[in-house]
Protein backbone atom coordinates (compact mmCIF):
# COMPACT_ATOMS: atom_id res chain seq x y z
CA UNK A 1 0.00 0.00 0.00
CA UNK A 2 2.65 2.09 1.19
CA UNK A 3 4.37 1.89 -2.91
CA UNK A 4 0.95 3.54 -3.60
CA UNK A 5 1.49 6.93 -2.14
CA UNK A 6 1.62 9.78 -4.45
CA UNK A 7 2.94 13.50 -2.94
CA UNK A 8 1.41 16.51 -4.67
CA UNK A 9 1.29 19.75 -3.81
CA UNK A 10 -2.23 22.33 -4.38
CA UNK A 11 -2.12 26.20 -4.53
CA UNK A 12 -5.62 26.94 -1.92
CA UNK A 13 -7.09 30.68 -2.02
CA UNK A 14 -9.91 31.46 0.12
CA UNK A 15 -7.97 31.29 3.66
CA UNK A 16 -8.28 33.53 5.90
CA UNK A 17 -6.66 32.59 9.39
CA UNK A 18 -5.04 29.72 10.81
CA UNK A 19 -8.44 28.24 11.74
CA UNK A 20 -9.11 28.00 8.15
CA UNK A 21 -5.86 25.90 7.31
CA UNK A 22 -6.92 23.92 10.30
CA UNK A 23 -10.63 23.47 8.85
CA UNK A 24 -9.21 21.87 5.58
CA UNK A 25 -6.60 19.29 7.33
CA UNK A 26 -8.86 17.94 9.79
CA UNK A 27 -11.87 17.47 6.98
CA UNK A 28 -8.79 15.70 4.60
CA UNK A 29 -7.23 13.59 7.41
CA UNK A 30 -10.23 12.06 7.97
CA UNK A 31 -11.21 10.60 4.33
CA UNK A 32 -9.71 7.13 3.22
CA UNK A 33 -6.92 7.16 0.95
CA UNK A 34 -5.43 10.64 2.45
CA UNK A 35 -2.40 9.46 4.25
CA UNK A 36 -1.10 12.95 5.08
CA UNK A 37 -2.75 16.39 4.63
CA UNK A 38 -0.82 20.03 5.92
CA UNK A 39 -1.74 23.13 5.21
CA UNK A 40 0.75 25.96 5.10
CA UNK A 41 -1.49 29.29 5.12
CA UNK A 42 1.87 31.46 5.08
CA UNK A 43 2.27 30.09 1.53
CA UNK A 44 -1.14 29.46 0.63
CA UNK A 45 -0.44 25.46 -0.36
CA UNK A 46 -1.52 22.30 0.70
CA UNK A 47 0.82 19.15 0.76
CA UNK A 48 -0.41 16.00 0.19
CA UNK A 49 0.56 12.61 0.73
CA UNK A 50 -2.69 10.25 -0.77
CA UNK A 51 -3.29 6.86 -2.21
CA UNK A 52 -4.46 7.42 -5.97
CA UNK A 53 -6.19 3.58 -5.91
CA UNK A 54 -8.78 5.03 -3.07
CA UNK A 55 -7.99 8.93 -3.35
CA UNK A 56 -8.19 11.04 -6.63
CA UNK A 57 -6.95 15.08 -7.03
CA UNK A 58 -10.22 15.88 -8.51
CA UNK A 59 -12.84 14.25 -5.14
CA UNK A 60 -10.20 16.38 -3.19
CA UNK A 61 -10.96 19.45 -4.44
CA UNK A 62 -14.24 18.96 -4.36
CA UNK A 63 -14.35 18.54 -0.81
CA UNK A 64 -12.27 22.08 -0.59
CA UNK A 65 -15.00 23.32 -2.97
CA UNK A 66 -17.96 22.46 -0.65
CA UNK A 67 -15.61 23.94 2.41
CA UNK A 68 -15.82 27.00 0.53
CA UNK A 69 -12.30 26.99 -1.00
CA UNK A 70 -10.92 26.86 -4.55
CA UNK A 71 -7.74 24.56 -5.41
CA UNK A 72 -5.25 24.52 -8.52
CA UNK A 73 -2.67 22.21 -8.49
CA UNK A 74 0.74 23.79 -8.09
CA UNK A 75 2.07 24.11 -11.65
CA UNK A 76 5.80 26.01 -11.69
CA UNK A 77 5.08 29.30 -12.37
CA UNK A 78 7.50 31.78 -13.73
CA UNK A 79 8.72 34.43 -10.93
CA UNK A 80 6.92 37.37 -13.28
CA UNK A 81 4.20 35.61 -13.19
CA UNK A 82 4.21 34.61 -9.24
CA UNK A 83 5.33 38.46 -8.61
CA UNK A 84 2.39 39.62 -10.86
CA UNK A 85 -0.20 37.22 -8.87
CA UNK A 86 1.13 38.53 -5.64
CA UNK A 87 1.31 42.43 -6.48
CA UNK A 88 -2.11 42.35 -7.71
CA UNK A 89 -3.58 40.97 -4.24
CA UNK A 90 -1.25 43.34 -2.16
CA UNK A 91 -2.88 46.20 -4.50
CA UNK A 92 -6.26 45.27 -3.69
CA UNK A 93 -5.72 44.94 -0.05
CA UNK A 94 -3.74 48.46 -0.15
CA UNK A 95 -6.96 49.93 -1.56
CA UNK A 96 -9.23 48.36 0.21
CA UNK A 97 -7.09 49.65 3.72
CA UNK A 98 -7.04 52.89 2.27
CA UNK A 99 -10.44 53.74 0.64
CA UNK A 100 -11.72 52.09 4.71
CA UNK A 101 -9.58 54.69 6.27
CA UNK A 102 -10.36 57.85 3.75
CA UNK A 103 -14.34 57.17 4.43
CA UNK A 104 -13.86 56.31 7.68
CA UNK A 105 -11.80 59.43 9.08
CA UNK A 106 -14.26 62.04 9.49
CA UNK A 107 -16.19 59.71 11.86
CA UNK A 108 -13.19 59.37 13.75
CA UNK A 109 -12.86 62.98 14.11
CA UNK A 110 -16.55 63.05 15.31
CA UNK A 111 -16.03 60.60 18.16
CA UNK A 112 -12.19 61.42 19.27
CA UNK A 113 -11.77 65.02 17.79
CA UNK A 114 -14.14 66.57 21.22
CA UNK A 115 -12.37 64.37 23.83
CA UNK A 116 -8.69 66.13 22.57
CA UNK A 117 -10.43 69.38 21.89
CA UNK A 118 -10.96 69.97 18.22
CA UNK A 119 -13.17 72.11 16.90
CA UNK A 120 -16.16 70.26 15.70
CA UNK A 121 -17.98 71.64 12.64
CA UNK A 122 -21.81 72.63 12.58
CA UNK A 123 -22.77 70.01 10.35
CA UNK A 124 -21.44 67.54 12.78
CA UNK A 125 -23.22 68.80 15.54
CA UNK A 126 -26.47 68.86 13.51
CA UNK A 127 -26.29 65.57 11.58
CA UNK A 128 -23.68 63.86 13.44
CA UNK A 129 -26.26 60.65 13.92
CA UNK A 130 -27.08 60.31 9.83
CA UNK A 131 -23.03 60.93 9.12
CA UNK A 132 -22.33 58.59 11.31
CA UNK A 133 -24.96 56.16 9.81
CA UNK A 134 -23.54 56.63 6.40
CA UNK A 135 -20.29 56.64 6.89
CA UNK A 136 -20.37 53.38 8.44
CA UNK A 137 -21.68 51.79 6.01
CA UNK A 138 -19.65 53.16 3.67
CA UNK A 139 -16.73 51.88 5.71
CA UNK A 140 -18.60 48.01 5.85
CA UNK A 141 -19.08 48.09 2.54
CA UNK A 142 -15.98 48.84 1.00
CA UNK A 143 -14.65 45.70 3.79
CA UNK A 144 -17.40 43.93 2.86
CA UNK A 145 -15.19 40.73 1.99
CA UNK A 146 -14.67 40.47 6.04
CA UNK A 147 -18.06 40.26 6.71
CA UNK A 148 -18.92 37.67 3.34
CA UNK A 149 -16.05 35.59 5.09
CA UNK A 150 -17.07 35.74 8.35
CA UNK A 151 -20.55 34.97 7.87
CA UNK A 152 -20.22 31.80 5.06
CA UNK A 153 -17.85 30.07 7.86
CA UNK A 154 -20.25 30.62 10.42
CA UNK A 155 -23.38 29.90 8.75
CA UNK A 156 -21.21 26.86 7.58
CA UNK A 157 -20.58 26.04 11.26
CA UNK A 158 -16.98 26.16 10.96
CA UNK A 159 -16.48 29.81 12.36
CA UNK A 160 -13.05 31.47 11.64
CA UNK A 161 -11.16 34.48 12.78
CA UNK A 162 -13.28 36.51 10.44
CA UNK A 163 -16.40 35.12 11.94
CA UNK A 164 -15.69 36.55 15.40
CA UNK A 165 -14.90 40.07 13.47
CA UNK A 166 -18.06 39.59 11.78
CA UNK A 167 -19.99 38.99 14.66
CA UNK A 168 -18.35 41.67 17.10
CA UNK A 169 -18.54 44.80 14.05
CA UNK A 170 -22.09 43.47 13.10
CA UNK A 171 -23.48 43.36 16.56
CA UNK A 172 -22.20 47.16 17.18
CA UNK A 173 -23.13 48.45 13.83
CA UNK A 174 -26.94 46.65 14.33
CA UNK A 175 -27.48 47.66 17.92
CA UNK A 176 -26.33 51.12 16.62
CA UNK A 177 -29.09 51.48 13.97
CA UNK A 178 -31.62 50.71 15.86
CA UNK A 179 -30.95 53.03 18.59
CA UNK A 180 -30.60 55.39 15.66
CA UNK A 181 -33.49 54.63 14.27
CA UNK A 182 -35.59 55.13 17.52
CA UNK A 183 -33.83 58.83 17.72
CA UNK A 184 -35.31 59.44 14.32
CA UNK A 185 -38.63 58.93 16.01
CA UNK A 186 -38.07 61.21 18.84
CA UNK A 187 -36.39 59.42 21.40
CA UNK A 188 -33.01 60.87 20.92
CA UNK A 189 -30.65 58.56 22.40
CA UNK A 190 -27.21 59.77 24.41
CA UNK A 191 -24.01 59.43 21.65
CA UNK A 192 -22.66 56.93 23.39
CA UNK A 193 -25.21 54.36 22.86
CA UNK A 194 -24.24 54.30 19.63
CA UNK A 195 -21.06 52.14 18.26
CA UNK A 196 -20.80 52.71 14.79
CA UNK A 197 -17.38 54.11 15.53
CA UNK A 198 -16.13 50.74 17.01
CA UNK A 199 -17.12 48.90 13.84
CA UNK A 200 -15.59 51.12 11.64
CA UNK A 201 -12.32 51.29 14.10
CA UNK A 202 -12.09 47.68 14.04
CA UNK A 203 -12.85 47.02 9.98
CA UNK A 204 -10.33 49.60 9.33
CA UNK A 205 -7.57 48.06 11.56
CA UNK A 206 -8.21 44.51 10.60
CA UNK A 207 -7.97 46.00 7.07
CA UNK A 208 -4.98 47.31 7.55
CA UNK A 209 -3.74 44.05 9.06
CA UNK A 210 -4.58 41.74 6.23
CA UNK A 211 -2.67 44.04 4.05
CA UNK A 212 0.50 43.58 5.92
CA UNK A 213 -0.09 39.93 6.04
CA UNK A 214 -0.12 39.80 2.38
CA UNK A 215 3.03 41.59 2.48
CA UNK A 216 4.43 39.16 4.56
CA UNK A 217 3.31 35.90 2.51
CA UNK A 218 4.48 38.10 -0.20
CA UNK A 219 8.19 38.47 0.89
CA UNK A 220 8.27 34.67 2.27
CA UNK A 221 8.36 32.87 -1.07
CA UNK A 222 10.51 34.93 -2.96
CA UNK A 223 13.31 32.17 -2.42
CA UNK A 224 11.76 29.84 -4.25
CA UNK A 225 10.72 32.03 -6.62
CA UNK A 226 14.30 33.02 -7.16
CA UNK A 227 15.38 29.58 -7.62
CA UNK A 228 12.89 28.87 -10.36
CA UNK A 229 14.28 32.10 -12.09
CA UNK A 230 17.45 30.48 -12.56
CA UNK A 231 15.88 28.33 -15.31
CA UNK A 232 16.01 29.76 -18.58
CA UNK A 233 12.78 30.49 -20.59
CA UNK A 234 13.96 28.96 -23.84
CA UNK A 235 16.13 26.64 -25.43
CA UNK A 236 17.63 26.25 -28.74
CA UNK A 237 17.53 22.82 -30.01
CA UNK A 238 18.58 20.84 -33.55
CA UNK A 239 15.84 19.97 -35.44
CA UNK A 240 15.95 18.62 -39.02
CA UNK A 241 19.74 20.21 -38.85
CA UNK A 242 18.70 23.65 -38.39
CA UNK A 243 19.08 25.12 -34.67
CA UNK A 244 15.83 26.91 -33.51
CA UNK A 245 14.31 28.19 -30.24
CA UNK A 246 11.75 26.73 -28.30
CA UNK A 247 10.25 27.20 -24.95
CA UNK A 248 12.08 25.51 -22.32
CA UNK A 249 8.06 23.57 -21.63
CA UNK A 250 8.55 22.05 -25.27
CA UNK A 251 12.22 20.11 -24.42
CA UNK A 252 11.94 16.61 -25.15
CA UNK A 253 14.25 13.94 -23.70
CA UNK A 254 16.93 12.87 -26.01
CA UNK A 255 16.50 16.47 -27.91
CA UNK A 256 20.09 17.97 -28.72
CA UNK A 257 20.69 21.27 -27.44
CA UNK A 258 23.07 23.71 -27.93
CA UNK A 259 24.41 25.88 -25.46
CA UNK A 260 26.60 28.70 -26.59
CA UNK A 261 29.14 31.34 -24.18
CA UNK A 262 27.34 33.39 -21.45
CA UNK A 263 24.53 31.09 -21.69
CA UNK A 264 22.35 29.02 -19.06
CA UNK A 265 22.16 25.62 -19.55
CA UNK A 266 18.58 24.76 -20.18
CA UNK A 267 18.24 21.10 -18.62
CA UNK A 268 20.45 18.33 -17.56
CA UNK A 269 22.09 16.34 -20.29
CA UNK A 270 24.97 14.52 -21.29
CA UNK A 271 27.84 16.31 -23.66
CA UNK A 272 28.26 14.67 -27.03
CA UNK A 273 30.02 17.22 -28.60
CA UNK A 274 32.38 20.23 -27.47
CA UNK A 275 35.00 21.15 -24.80
CA UNK A 276 33.64 24.31 -22.25
CA UNK A 277 33.90 25.43 -18.77
CA UNK A 278 30.75 25.09 -16.84
CA UNK A 279 29.62 27.33 -13.81
CA UNK A 280 28.15 25.28 -11.03
CA UNK A 281 28.04 27.55 -8.31
CA UNK A 282 24.05 28.22 -8.44
CA UNK A 283 23.89 24.42 -7.97
CA UNK A 284 26.72 22.83 -6.05
CA UNK A 285 28.47 25.76 -5.06
CA UNK A 286 31.47 24.99 -6.87
CA UNK A 287 33.72 28.51 -7.04
CA UNK A 288 35.88 27.36 -10.15
CA UNK A 289 33.66 26.63 -13.46
CA UNK A 290 34.29 22.85 -14.11
CA UNK A 291 35.58 21.83 -17.03
CA UNK A 292 33.37 19.78 -19.45
CA UNK A 293 33.66 17.71 -22.11
CA UNK A 294 32.27 14.92 -24.67
CA UNK A 295 30.17 12.29 -22.30
CA UNK A 296 30.28 14.55 -19.51
CA UNK A 297 27.17 15.70 -17.75
CA UNK A 298 25.70 19.05 -17.12
CA UNK A 299 22.83 20.38 -14.84
CA UNK A 300 19.99 22.87 -15.99
CA UNK A 301 20.10 26.31 -14.85
CA UNK A 302 23.90 26.22 -14.79
CA UNK A 303 26.36 28.86 -16.88
CA UNK A 304 28.10 27.97 -20.11
CA UNK A 305 31.66 29.62 -19.72
CA UNK A 306 33.42 29.14 -22.64
CA UNK A 307 32.86 27.01 -25.63
CA UNK A 308 29.78 25.67 -27.77
CA UNK A 309 28.51 22.81 -26.06
CA UNK A 310 26.21 20.07 -27.99
CA UNK A 311 24.43 17.45 -25.43
CA UNK A 312 21.84 15.29 -25.43
CA UNK A 313 19.00 16.23 -22.99
CA UNK A 314 18.33 13.24 -20.38
CA UNK A 315 16.49 15.00 -17.49
CA UNK A 316 13.55 17.85 -18.39
CA UNK A 317 10.44 19.25 -16.18
CA UNK A 318 10.37 17.82 -12.50
CA UNK A 319 13.06 15.58 -13.12
CA UNK A 320 16.17 17.93 -13.35
CA UNK A 321 18.33 18.53 -10.45
CA UNK A 322 17.24 22.23 -9.90
CA UNK A 323 13.33 21.05 -10.22
CA UNK A 324 14.49 18.35 -7.23
CA UNK A 325 16.10 20.90 -4.75
CA UNK A 326 13.32 23.11 -5.46
CA UNK A 327 10.94 20.36 -4.58
CA UNK A 328 13.09 19.60 -1.43
CA UNK A 329 13.03 23.15 -0.21
CA UNK A 330 9.15 23.42 -0.81
CA UNK A 331 8.81 20.51 1.28
CA UNK A 332 10.64 21.95 3.80
CA UNK A 333 8.49 25.00 4.10
CA UNK A 334 5.20 22.72 3.99
CA UNK A 335 6.70 20.41 6.66
CA UNK A 336 5.19 21.98 9.90
CA UNK A 337 7.47 21.56 13.24
CA UNK A 338 5.75 20.20 16.91
CA UNK A 339 5.41 24.43 18.00
CA UNK A 340 3.38 24.99 14.51
CA UNK A 341 1.48 21.83 15.36
CA UNK A 342 0.41 22.84 18.54
CA UNK A 343 -0.51 26.24 17.05
CA UNK A 344 -2.73 25.05 14.79
CA UNK A 345 -4.29 22.94 17.16
CA UNK A 346 -4.55 26.03 19.48
CA UNK A 347 -6.30 28.04 16.40
CA UNK A 348 -8.78 25.23 15.50
CA UNK A 349 -10.13 25.11 18.85
CA UNK A 350 -9.91 28.86 19.22
CA UNK A 351 -12.84 30.57 17.48
CA UNK A 352 -15.60 28.40 19.61
CA UNK A 353 -13.74 28.84 23.06
CA UNK A 354 -13.95 32.79 21.86
CA UNK A 355 -17.50 33.43 20.87
CA UNK A 356 -17.98 31.29 24.19
CA UNK A 357 -16.00 33.28 26.38
CA UNK A 358 -18.00 36.41 24.67
CA UNK A 359 -21.59 35.63 25.47
CA UNK A 360 -20.71 34.19 28.69
CA UNK A 361 -18.86 37.64 29.58
CA UNK A 362 -21.89 39.83 28.82
CA UNK A 363 -24.39 37.51 30.28
CA UNK A 364 -22.48 37.68 33.16
CA UNK A 365 -22.65 41.90 33.19
CA UNK A 366 -26.02 41.82 32.48
CA UNK A 367 -27.04 39.59 35.70
CA UNK A 368 -24.42 41.95 37.80
CA UNK A 369 -26.95 45.10 36.94
CA UNK A 370 -24.59 46.40 34.10
CA UNK A 371 -26.70 47.99 31.16
CA UNK A 372 -27.19 46.53 27.96
CA UNK A 373 -24.92 48.86 26.09
CA UNK A 374 -21.81 47.84 28.66
CA UNK A 375 -22.57 44.27 28.05
CA UNK A 376 -22.88 44.97 24.72
CA UNK A 377 -19.62 46.71 24.56
CA UNK A 378 -17.76 43.61 26.67
CA UNK A 379 -19.12 41.30 24.03
CA UNK A 380 -17.57 43.03 21.05
CA UNK A 381 -14.50 43.71 22.53
CA UNK A 382 -13.87 39.97 23.86
CA UNK A 383 -14.38 38.83 20.30
CA UNK A 384 -11.98 41.43 18.88
CA UNK A 385 -9.34 41.80 21.08
CA UNK A 386 -9.08 37.75 20.78
CA UNK A 387 -8.58 37.61 17.08
CA UNK A 388 -4.73 35.67 17.01
CA UNK A 389 -4.34 35.78 13.02
CA UNK A 390 -0.61 36.20 13.46
CA UNK A 391 -0.86 32.99 15.78
CA UNK A 392 -1.26 30.90 12.75
CA UNK A 393 1.16 32.84 10.80
CA UNK A 394 4.36 33.70 12.74
CA UNK A 395 5.49 30.30 12.54
CA UNK A 396 4.87 29.23 9.17
CA UNK A 397 6.25 32.65 8.04
CA UNK A 398 9.40 32.14 10.21
CA UNK A 399 9.87 28.57 8.81
CA UNK A 400 9.27 30.01 4.89
CA UNK A 401 12.11 32.84 5.50
CA UNK A 402 14.69 30.55 7.36
CA UNK A 403 14.43 27.22 4.82
CA UNK A 404 14.46 30.17 2.08
CA UNK A 405 17.17 32.10 2.85
CA UNK A 406 18.93 29.16 3.72
CA UNK A 407 18.60 27.73 0.41
CA UNK A 408 19.36 31.07 -1.32
CA UNK A 409 23.02 30.48 0.40
CA UNK A 410 23.00 26.55 -0.63
CA UNK A 411 21.99 25.44 2.63
CA UNK A 412 18.92 22.39 2.04
CA UNK A 413 17.06 21.77 5.04
CA UNK A 414 15.07 18.97 4.40
CA UNK A 415 11.96 19.63 7.32
CA UNK A 416 11.14 22.10 9.43
CA UNK A 417 11.67 19.69 12.30
CA UNK A 418 15.38 19.86 11.85
CA UNK A 419 15.35 23.81 11.44
CA UNK A 420 13.47 24.20 14.79
CA UNK A 421 16.05 21.55 16.90
CA UNK A 422 19.21 23.53 15.05
CA UNK A 423 18.89 26.14 18.04
CA UNK A 424 20.57 23.28 19.84
CA UNK A 425 23.43 22.46 17.75
CA UNK A 426 26.86 23.62 18.84
CA UNK A 427 28.92 22.00 16.90
CA UNK A 428 29.43 21.99 13.01
CA UNK A 429 31.66 19.26 11.07
CA UNK A 430 32.09 20.52 7.22
CA UNK A 431 33.64 17.66 4.95
CA UNK A 432 34.60 19.61 1.92
CA UNK A 433 37.54 22.19 1.63
CA UNK A 434 36.30 25.51 0.45
CA UNK A 435 32.56 25.22 1.49
CA UNK A 436 33.32 28.19 3.75
CA UNK A 437 34.78 30.53 1.38
CA UNK A 438 33.58 33.43 -0.53
CA UNK A 439 32.40 31.44 -3.27
CA UNK A 440 34.94 32.68 -6.07
CA UNK A 441 38.78 32.69 -6.50
CA UNK A 442 40.38 36.21 -6.31
CA UNK A 443 44.58 37.23 -5.98
CA UNK A 444 45.18 37.53 -2.69
CA UNK A 445 49.12 37.68 -3.05
CA UNK A 446 51.95 38.93 -5.77
CA UNK A 447 55.77 37.59 -4.75
CA UNK A 448 57.87 39.48 -6.67
CA UNK A 449 60.74 37.53 -8.71
CA UNK A 450 64.10 38.63 -9.81
CA UNK A 451 64.01 41.85 -8.73
CA UNK A 452 60.57 42.64 -10.51
CA UNK A 453 58.79 45.30 -8.66
CA UNK A 454 55.02 43.69 -7.85
CA UNK A 455 53.56 46.07 -10.62
CA UNK A 456 55.93 44.47 -13.56
CA UNK A 457 54.93 40.84 -12.53
CA UNK A 458 51.17 41.66 -12.70
CA UNK A 459 51.29 43.75 -16.03
CA UNK A 460 53.17 40.37 -17.54
CA UNK A 461 50.75 38.00 -15.84
CA UNK A 462 48.22 40.12 -17.31
CA UNK A 463 49.49 39.55 -20.90
CA UNK A 464 50.21 36.77 -20.86
CA UNK A 465 46.26 35.21 -20.01
CA UNK A 466 45.04 38.27 -22.51
CA UNK A 467 43.57 35.58 -24.93
CA UNK A 468 42.81 33.04 -22.55
CA UNK A 469 39.85 31.06 -21.92
CA UNK A 470 40.86 29.97 -18.51
CA UNK A 471 38.49 30.66 -15.57
CA UNK A 472 41.31 31.50 -12.71
CA UNK A 473 43.24 34.79 -14.60
CA UNK A 474 39.83 36.93 -15.56
CA UNK A 475 39.32 36.97 -11.55
CA UNK A 476 42.52 39.17 -11.31
CA UNK A 477 42.07 42.28 -9.13
CA UNK A 478 43.35 44.63 -12.41
CA UNK A 479 44.62 44.33 -15.47
CA UNK A 480 48.31 45.48 -16.43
Amino acid sequence: MQNNIQKTILKVTGMHCASCAAVIENALKGKSGVSSANVNFASEKLYLEFNPIEMSIARIQKLLADLGYKTAENAQETEEQAKSEKKEEIKKLKMRFAGALAIGLPLIYMVMGEMIGLPMPMIFESYGLIIQLVLSTAVILVCFDIWKSGFKNLIRLRPNMDSLIFIGTATAYFYSVVVSAFSFFGQEPEMGNVYFESAVFILIFIALGKYLEAVTKGKTGEAIKKLMGLQPKEATVIKNGQEIKIPISEVQVDDIVVVKPGEKIPVDGIIVDGYSGVDEKAITGESIPVEKKKGDEVIGATINKTGVLKFRASRIGKDTMLAQIIKIVEEAMGSKSPIQLLADKVSFYFVPTVLSIAVLSSAVWLILGQPFAFALTVFVAVLIIACPCALGLATPTAVMMGTGLAAQNGILIKSSKALEIAKDVNMIAFDKTGTLTKGEPTVTDIVQINGLASDEVLQIAASVEKNSEHPLPGHCPKRG
